[in-house]
Protein backbone atom coordinates (compact mmCIF):
# COMPACT_ATOMS: atom_id res chain seq x y z
CA UNK A 1 0.00 0.00 0.00
CA UNK A 2 3.35 2.19 0.14
CA UNK A 3 2.30 3.51 -3.33
CA UNK A 4 -0.96 2.94 -3.71
CA UNK A 5 -2.12 6.72 -3.36
CA UNK A 6 0.62 8.08 -5.75
CA UNK A 7 -0.61 5.21 -8.57
CA UNK A 8 -3.97 6.30 -7.93
CA UNK A 9 -3.20 9.72 -8.38
CA UNK A 10 -1.67 9.23 -11.89
CA UNK A 11 -4.25 7.54 -13.06
CA UNK A 12 -7.40 9.70 -11.88
CA UNK A 13 -5.35 12.23 -13.20
CA UNK A 14 -5.15 10.72 -16.78
CA UNK A 15 -8.53 9.47 -16.69
CA UNK A 16 -9.90 13.27 -15.22
CA UNK A 17 -7.45 14.88 -18.02
CA UNK A 18 -9.09 12.66 -20.78
CA UNK A 19 -12.82 13.72 -19.72
CA UNK A 20 -12.45 17.44 -19.38
CA UNK A 21 -10.86 17.51 -22.85
CA UNK A 22 -13.69 15.53 -24.08
CA UNK A 23 -16.08 18.12 -22.61
CA UNK A 24 -14.32 21.34 -23.52
CA UNK A 25 -14.29 19.87 -27.35
CA UNK A 26 -17.60 21.00 -27.90
CA UNK A 27 -17.78 24.41 -25.80
CA UNK A 28 -16.36 26.51 -29.06
CA UNK A 29 -19.10 25.66 -31.57
CA UNK A 30 -22.18 25.18 -29.39
CA UNK A 31 -23.97 28.56 -31.46
CA UNK A 32 -22.45 27.22 -34.75
CA UNK A 33 -24.33 23.49 -34.11
CA UNK A 34 -27.33 25.25 -33.52
CA UNK A 35 -27.10 26.91 -36.78
CA UNK A 36 -26.25 23.74 -38.26
CA UNK A 37 -29.99 22.49 -37.30
CA UNK A 38 -31.79 25.02 -38.97
CA UNK A 39 -31.91 28.13 -36.81
CA UNK A 40 -30.82 30.78 -38.88
CA UNK A 41 -32.22 34.08 -36.69
CA UNK A 42 -29.33 35.66 -35.38
CA UNK A 43 -31.63 36.51 -32.30
CA UNK A 44 -32.46 32.76 -31.95
CA UNK A 45 -29.61 31.04 -32.10
CA UNK A 46 -28.09 33.41 -29.43
CA UNK A 47 -31.41 32.31 -27.06
CA UNK A 48 -30.82 28.80 -27.85
CA UNK A 49 -26.77 28.62 -27.61
CA UNK A 50 -27.43 30.19 -24.07
CA UNK A 51 -30.23 27.52 -22.90
CA UNK A 52 -27.93 25.08 -24.24
CA UNK A 53 -24.68 26.60 -21.98
CA UNK A 54 -26.87 27.02 -19.09
CA UNK A 55 -28.61 23.95 -19.00
CA UNK A 56 -26.47 21.77 -17.13
CA UNK A 57 -25.25 23.86 -15.03
CA UNK A 58 -28.88 23.76 -13.47
CA UNK A 59 -28.77 20.07 -13.19
CA UNK A 60 -25.82 19.62 -11.57
CA UNK A 61 -26.01 21.89 -9.17
CA UNK A 62 -29.14 20.19 -7.77
CA UNK A 63 -27.60 16.66 -8.45
CA UNK A 64 -24.34 16.74 -7.18
CA UNK A 65 -25.13 16.84 -3.57
CA UNK A 66 -27.53 13.72 -4.15
CA UNK A 67 -24.47 12.00 -5.61
CA UNK A 68 -22.16 12.81 -2.85
CA UNK A 69 -24.77 11.35 -0.05
CA UNK A 70 -24.70 7.90 -2.36
CA UNK A 71 -21.02 7.90 -2.79
CA UNK A 72 -20.48 8.11 0.79
CA UNK A 73 -22.63 5.50 1.33
CA UNK A 74 -21.49 2.92 -1.47
CA UNK A 75 -18.47 3.99 -2.80
CA UNK A 76 -16.28 6.51 -4.67
CA UNK A 77 -14.89 4.71 -6.87
CA UNK A 78 -18.88 3.25 -7.81
CA UNK A 79 -19.58 7.30 -8.19
CA UNK A 80 -16.56 7.31 -10.63
CA UNK A 81 -17.94 4.68 -12.97
CA UNK A 82 -21.50 5.93 -12.69
CA UNK A 83 -20.29 9.61 -13.81
CA UNK A 84 -18.61 8.56 -16.66
CA UNK A 85 -20.37 5.66 -18.50
CA UNK A 86 -23.73 8.17 -18.12
CA UNK A 87 -22.11 10.90 -19.18
CA UNK A 88 -20.34 9.01 -22.09
CA UNK A 89 -23.70 7.99 -23.25
CA UNK A 90 -25.33 11.20 -22.92
CA UNK A 91 -23.15 13.36 -24.73
CA UNK A 92 -22.29 10.59 -27.38
CA UNK A 93 -26.52 11.09 -27.98
CA UNK A 94 -25.88 14.61 -28.76
CA UNK A 95 -24.17 13.71 -32.00
CA UNK A 96 -27.80 12.73 -33.02
CA UNK A 97 -29.85 15.61 -32.36
CA UNK A 98 -31.72 17.31 -35.47
CA UNK A 99 -33.50 20.27 -33.34
CA UNK A 100 -31.85 22.65 -30.49
CA UNK A 101 -34.96 21.30 -28.05
CA UNK A 102 -33.59 17.82 -28.28
CA UNK A 103 -29.82 19.34 -27.12
CA UNK A 104 -31.41 21.87 -24.47
CA UNK A 105 -32.71 17.82 -22.57
CA UNK A 106 -29.65 16.19 -23.30
CA UNK A 107 -27.56 18.83 -21.40
CA UNK A 108 -30.39 19.25 -18.63
CA UNK A 109 -29.45 14.80 -18.77
CA UNK A 110 -26.14 15.79 -18.85
CA UNK A 111 -26.27 17.76 -15.66
CA UNK A 112 -27.63 14.76 -13.62
CA UNK A 113 -25.11 12.35 -14.74
CA UNK A 114 -22.07 14.49 -13.40
CA UNK A 115 -20.05 13.93 -9.72
CA UNK A 116 -16.97 12.28 -11.89
CA UNK A 117 -14.51 15.31 -10.38
CA UNK A 118 -16.16 15.63 -6.79
CA UNK A 119 -16.25 11.36 -6.16
CA UNK A 120 -12.06 11.34 -7.71
CA UNK A 121 -11.64 14.30 -4.83
CA UNK A 122 -13.70 12.41 -2.10
CA UNK A 123 -11.65 9.09 -3.69
CA UNK A 124 -8.41 10.57 -3.31
CA UNK A 125 -8.82 11.95 0.23
CA UNK A 126 -9.80 8.86 1.24
CA UNK A 127 -7.01 7.33 0.57
CA UNK A 128 -4.02 9.91 0.72
CA UNK A 129 -1.76 10.94 4.05
CA UNK A 130 -3.36 13.78 5.05
CA UNK A 131 0.02 15.39 5.14
CA UNK A 132 -0.17 14.97 1.60
CA UNK A 133 -4.03 16.46 0.95
CA UNK A 134 -2.45 19.89 -0.32
CA UNK A 135 -0.35 18.63 -3.31
CA UNK A 136 -2.78 15.98 -4.33
CA UNK A 137 -6.01 18.12 -4.75
CA UNK A 138 -3.69 20.32 -6.63
CA UNK A 139 -2.27 18.25 -9.09
CA UNK A 140 -6.03 16.34 -9.66
CA UNK A 141 -7.11 20.45 -10.19
CA UNK A 142 -4.08 20.93 -12.81
CA UNK A 143 -5.21 17.75 -14.97
CA UNK A 144 -9.34 19.19 -14.69
CA UNK A 145 -7.67 22.67 -15.98
CA UNK A 146 -5.09 21.23 -18.57
CA UNK A 147 -8.08 19.64 -20.12
CA UNK A 148 -10.30 22.80 -20.18
CA UNK A 149 -7.65 24.51 -21.99
CA UNK A 150 -6.27 22.35 -24.35
CA UNK A 151 -10.13 21.20 -25.01
CA UNK A 152 -10.95 24.32 -27.21
CA UNK A 153 -7.74 24.11 -29.24
CA UNK A 154 -8.53 20.88 -30.35
CA UNK A 155 -12.63 21.01 -30.78
CA UNK A 156 -11.95 24.14 -32.77
CA UNK A 157 -9.45 22.04 -35.25
CA UNK A 158 -11.45 19.06 -35.40
CA UNK A 159 -14.45 20.84 -35.98
CA UNK A 160 -12.80 22.51 -38.99
CA UNK A 161 -11.57 19.37 -40.86
CA UNK A 162 -14.37 16.30 -39.67
CA UNK A 163 -17.70 18.72 -38.55
CA UNK A 164 -19.54 18.90 -35.43
CA UNK A 165 -21.45 15.88 -35.09
CA UNK A 166 -18.34 13.09 -34.49
CA UNK A 167 -16.79 15.98 -32.02
CA UNK A 168 -19.90 14.73 -29.93
CA UNK A 169 -19.09 11.11 -30.73
CA UNK A 170 -15.27 11.68 -30.01
CA UNK A 171 -15.95 12.83 -26.30
CA UNK A 172 -18.49 9.98 -25.77
CA UNK A 173 -16.04 7.46 -26.09
CA UNK A 174 -13.75 9.32 -23.83
CA UNK A 175 -15.72 9.72 -21.43
CA UNK A 176 -16.55 5.46 -21.61
CA UNK A 177 -12.33 5.11 -21.99
CA UNK A 178 -12.17 7.50 -18.60
CA UNK A 179 -14.34 4.96 -17.24
CA UNK A 180 -12.83 1.79 -18.43
CA UNK A 181 -9.49 3.04 -17.27
CA UNK A 182 -10.97 3.68 -13.77
CA UNK A 183 -12.53 0.32 -13.62
CA UNK A 184 -9.45 -1.69 -14.51
CA UNK A 185 -6.70 0.30 -12.41
CA UNK A 186 -8.27 2.07 -9.61
CA UNK A 187 -9.42 -0.24 -6.72
CA UNK A 188 -12.56 0.20 -4.58
CA UNK A 189 -12.41 2.30 -1.59
CA UNK A 190 -13.89 0.78 1.67
CA UNK A 191 -17.16 2.18 3.36
CA UNK A 192 -17.68 1.77 7.29
CA UNK A 193 -20.64 0.07 7.58
CA UNK A 194 -21.84 3.28 9.67
CA UNK A 195 -21.50 4.91 6.32
CA UNK A 196 -23.12 2.60 4.46
CA UNK A 197 -26.39 2.64 6.86
CA UNK A 198 -26.37 5.97 7.33
CA UNK A 199 -29.65 7.93 6.35
CA UNK A 200 -28.77 11.48 5.18
CA UNK A 201 -30.95 14.35 3.22
CA UNK A 202 -29.90 17.16 1.11
CA UNK A 203 -31.38 19.60 3.72
CA UNK A 204 -29.98 18.08 6.02
CA UNK A 205 -25.94 18.07 4.38
CA UNK A 206 -26.60 21.84 3.84
CA UNK A 207 -27.55 22.36 7.07
CA UNK A 208 -24.36 20.22 7.89
CA UNK A 209 -22.38 23.08 5.98
CA UNK A 210 -23.98 25.75 7.45
CA UNK A 211 -23.10 25.09 10.67
CA UNK A 212 -19.86 24.50 9.87
CA UNK A 213 -17.57 27.55 9.83
CA UNK A 214 -15.20 26.40 7.82
CA UNK A 215 -17.30 24.41 5.60
CA UNK A 216 -19.62 27.81 4.96
CA UNK A 217 -16.40 29.90 4.09
CA UNK A 218 -15.32 27.24 1.66
CA UNK A 219 -18.28 27.18 0.11
CA UNK A 220 -17.99 30.74 -0.88
CA UNK A 221 -14.48 30.88 -1.78
CA UNK A 222 -15.04 27.96 -3.99
CA UNK A 223 -18.17 29.54 -5.65
CA UNK A 224 -16.58 32.91 -6.34
CA UNK A 225 -13.77 31.33 -7.61
CA UNK A 226 -15.23 29.95 -10.33
CA UNK A 227 -17.78 33.33 -10.59
CA UNK A 228 -14.97 35.42 -10.79
CA UNK A 229 -13.46 33.28 -13.52
CA UNK A 230 -16.60 33.31 -15.52
CA UNK A 231 -17.75 36.72 -15.12
CA UNK A 232 -15.29 38.53 -17.77
CA UNK A 233 -16.00 35.61 -20.17
CA UNK A 234 -18.80 37.43 -22.15
CA UNK A 235 -16.98 41.17 -21.91
CA UNK A 236 -13.02 39.75 -22.69
CA UNK A 237 -13.42 39.82 -26.38
CA UNK A 238 -15.51 43.61 -25.86
CA UNK A 239 -13.00 44.59 -24.09
CA UNK A 240 -9.77 44.36 -25.69
CA UNK A 241 -11.59 45.69 -28.41
CA UNK A 242 -11.53 48.80 -26.84
CA UNK A 243 -7.48 48.73 -26.52
CA UNK A 244 -4.89 49.47 -28.53
CA UNK A 245 -5.32 46.09 -30.91
CA UNK A 246 -3.97 44.96 -34.06
CA UNK A 247 -6.42 45.41 -36.73
CA UNK A 248 -8.17 41.36 -36.84
CA UNK A 249 -6.90 39.64 -34.34
CA UNK A 250 -9.40 40.03 -31.76
CA UNK A 251 -10.30 36.47 -31.87
CA UNK A 252 -6.87 35.84 -31.53
CA UNK A 253 -5.75 37.55 -28.77
CA UNK A 254 -9.09 36.74 -26.92
CA UNK A 255 -8.02 33.14 -27.14
CA UNK A 256 -4.41 33.75 -25.86
CA UNK A 257 -5.90 35.66 -22.36
CA UNK A 258 -8.44 33.36 -21.85
CA UNK A 259 -5.83 30.71 -22.29
CA UNK A 260 -3.07 32.59 -19.94
CA UNK A 261 -5.65 31.65 -16.94
CA UNK A 262 -5.95 28.05 -17.42
CA UNK A 263 -2.01 27.57 -17.73
CA UNK A 264 -0.81 29.44 -14.64
CA UNK A 265 -3.34 27.45 -13.07
CA UNK A 266 -1.90 24.01 -14.39
CA UNK A 267 1.51 25.47 -13.41
CA UNK A 268 0.60 26.57 -9.63
CA UNK A 269 -1.94 24.10 -8.40
CA UNK A 270 0.21 21.31 -7.85
CA UNK A 271 3.13 24.00 -6.35
CA UNK A 272 0.70 25.87 -3.97
CA UNK A 273 -1.10 22.48 -3.10
CA UNK A 274 2.49 21.38 -2.09
CA UNK A 275 3.07 25.12 0.20
CA UNK A 276 -0.41 24.37 1.62
CA UNK A 277 1.19 20.94 3.15
CA UNK A 278 4.27 22.89 4.76
CA UNK A 279 2.79 26.51 5.36
CA UNK A 280 -0.57 25.78 6.28
CA UNK A 281 -3.70 25.82 3.68
CA UNK A 282 -5.42 29.03 5.44
CA UNK A 283 -2.27 30.56 4.76
CA UNK A 284 -1.86 29.96 0.88
CA UNK A 285 -5.77 30.64 1.09
CA UNK A 286 -5.46 34.59 2.11
CA UNK A 287 -2.65 34.95 0.13
CA UNK A 288 -4.56 33.49 -2.96
CA UNK A 289 -7.63 36.07 -1.93
CA UNK A 290 -5.47 38.88 -1.92
CA UNK A 291 -3.47 38.34 -4.87
CA UNK A 292 -6.61 37.41 -6.74
CA UNK A 293 -8.25 40.55 -5.39
CA UNK A 294 -5.73 43.18 -6.60
CA UNK A 295 -4.92 41.12 -10.48
CA UNK A 296 -8.50 41.47 -11.48
CA UNK A 297 -9.18 45.38 -9.94
CA UNK A 298 -6.12 46.07 -12.18
CA UNK A 299 -7.83 44.72 -15.24
CA UNK A 300 -9.74 47.94 -15.27
CA UNK A 301 -6.42 50.04 -15.43
CA UNK A 302 -4.99 48.20 -18.52
CA UNK A 303 -3.86 50.23 -21.44
CA UNK A 304 -3.48 47.61 -23.72
CA UNK A 305 -4.00 44.15 -24.50
CA UNK A 306 -0.88 42.74 -23.17
CA UNK A 307 -1.61 44.24 -20.04
CA UNK A 308 -4.55 42.12 -19.90
CA UNK A 309 -2.66 39.21 -21.00
CA UNK A 310 -0.20 39.59 -17.80
CA UNK A 311 -2.76 40.07 -14.99
CA UNK A 312 -5.13 37.08 -16.15
CA UNK A 313 -2.02 34.72 -16.13
CA UNK A 314 -0.92 36.29 -12.44
CA UNK A 315 -4.91 35.79 -11.84
CA UNK A 316 -5.21 32.08 -12.96
CA UNK A 317 -1.78 31.37 -10.55
CA UNK A 318 -4.12 32.82 -7.62
CA UNK A 319 -7.09 30.85 -8.67
CA UNK A 320 -4.99 27.65 -8.47
CA UNK A 321 -4.06 28.28 -4.75
CA UNK A 322 -7.65 29.46 -3.86
CA UNK A 323 -9.23 25.99 -5.12
CA UNK A 324 -6.30 23.64 -4.07
CA UNK A 325 -6.10 24.96 -0.43
CA UNK A 326 -9.66 25.25 -0.34
CA UNK A 327 -10.84 21.78 -1.02
CA UNK A 328 -7.80 20.83 1.24
CA UNK A 329 -9.35 22.56 4.13
CA UNK A 330 -12.77 20.65 2.84
CA UNK A 331 -11.26 17.21 3.18
CA UNK A 332 -9.56 18.35 6.50
CA UNK A 333 -12.71 19.83 8.46
CA UNK A 334 -15.19 17.10 8.02
CA UNK A 335 -15.00 13.15 8.88
CA UNK A 336 -14.44 10.54 6.28
CA UNK A 337 -17.97 9.62 6.10
CA UNK A 338 -18.85 12.87 5.00
CA UNK A 339 -16.52 13.65 2.75
CA UNK A 340 -18.43 12.70 -0.77
CA UNK A 341 -21.36 15.03 0.40
CA UNK A 342 -19.03 17.91 1.55
CA UNK A 343 -17.26 17.70 -1.99
CA UNK A 344 -20.38 17.27 -3.66
CA UNK A 345 -22.29 20.24 -2.24
CA UNK A 346 -18.48 22.30 -3.13
CA UNK A 347 -18.91 21.37 -6.53
CA UNK A 348 -22.47 22.55 -6.92
CA UNK A 349 -21.74 25.64 -5.54
CA UNK A 350 -19.03 26.30 -8.30
CA UNK A 351 -21.49 25.38 -10.65
CA UNK A 352 -23.93 28.04 -9.21
CA UNK A 353 -20.53 30.13 -9.84
CA UNK A 354 -20.12 29.03 -13.52
CA UNK A 355 -24.25 29.73 -14.24
CA UNK A 356 -24.31 32.98 -12.20
CA UNK A 357 -20.77 34.52 -13.30
CA UNK A 358 -21.27 35.24 -16.84
CA UNK A 359 -25.05 36.57 -16.33
CA UNK A 360 -23.66 38.80 -13.45
CA UNK A 361 -20.69 40.10 -16.13
CA UNK A 362 -23.26 40.59 -18.80
CA UNK A 363 -25.67 42.88 -16.33
CA UNK A 364 -22.69 44.96 -15.11
CA UNK A 365 -20.93 45.57 -17.96
CA UNK A 366 -24.12 46.68 -19.74
CA UNK A 367 -25.02 49.12 -17.19
CA UNK A 368 -21.55 50.61 -15.97
CA UNK A 369 -19.18 49.87 -18.79
CA UNK A 370 -16.82 46.45 -19.19
CA UNK A 371 -14.04 47.82 -16.81
CA UNK A 372 -16.61 47.85 -13.87
CA UNK A 373 -16.51 44.26 -13.82
CA UNK A 374 -13.32 44.08 -12.65
CA UNK A 375 -13.53 46.09 -9.50
CA UNK A 376 -16.36 44.67 -8.62
CA UNK A 377 -14.89 41.12 -8.85
CA UNK A 378 -12.16 42.08 -6.28
CA UNK A 379 -13.96 43.96 -4.00
CA UNK A 380 -16.11 40.34 -3.59
CA UNK A 381 -12.37 38.63 -3.32
CA UNK A 382 -11.60 40.96 -0.53
CA UNK A 383 -14.64 40.52 1.49
CA UNK A 384 -14.21 36.95 1.24
CA UNK A 385 -10.12 37.71 2.26
CA UNK A 386 -11.54 39.10 5.16
CA UNK A 387 -14.36 36.15 5.73
CA UNK A 388 -11.81 33.29 5.84
CA UNK A 389 -9.48 35.40 7.79
CA UNK A 390 -11.87 35.55 10.68
CA UNK A 391 -13.38 32.20 11.06
CA UNK A 392 -11.23 29.48 9.18
CA UNK A 393 -8.82 27.89 11.57
CA UNK A 394 -5.33 27.23 10.84
CA UNK A 395 -4.42 23.53 9.32
CA UNK A 396 -1.35 22.10 7.55
CA UNK A 397 -0.15 18.52 6.51
CA UNK A 398 2.69 18.99 8.96
CA UNK A 399 0.49 18.97 11.47
CA UNK A 400 -1.23 15.53 10.53
CA UNK A 401 2.15 14.19 9.68
CA UNK A 402 3.19 14.42 13.49
CA UNK A 403 0.05 13.02 14.56
CA UNK A 404 0.62 10.25 12.07
CA UNK A 405 3.92 9.09 13.42
CA UNK A 406 2.52 9.94 17.05
CA UNK A 407 -0.15 6.94 15.61
CA UNK A 408 -2.64 9.57 15.99
CA UNK A 409 -4.00 9.54 12.87
CA UNK A 410 -4.41 6.85 10.36
CA UNK A 411 -2.29 6.66 7.04
CA UNK A 412 -2.84 5.27 3.70
CA UNK A 413 1.07 5.12 3.16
Amino acid sequence: MQQHWRRSLWILWIALFVVQVGFSLIMPFLSLYVQEMGVVSDHAVELWSGAIFSANFITAAIFLPIWGAVADRVGRRAMMLRAAFGMGIVVGAMGLVTHPWQLVLLRLLQGTTVGLVPAAIAYMTHVTPKRHTGYVLGTLQAGTTAGTVIGPLVGGLLATFIGHRPIFYLTGLGCILGGVVILLFIPPDQVTEEARTQRTSVIGDLRTVAQNPTLLAMMVVLMLTTFSAMNAEPIIPLYLETLALPLGYVSLLSGFVFSATGIADIIASPFLGRRGDRIGYKKVLLISLAGSAVMYTAQAFALTWWHVLILRFLQGIFMGGALAAGNALISLSVPDEFQGRAFGVSTAAMQMGNFLGPLTGGAVSAWFGFRAVFPLTGLLRMINFVWVYMVVRETTGARYKEQEEAGGVATAD
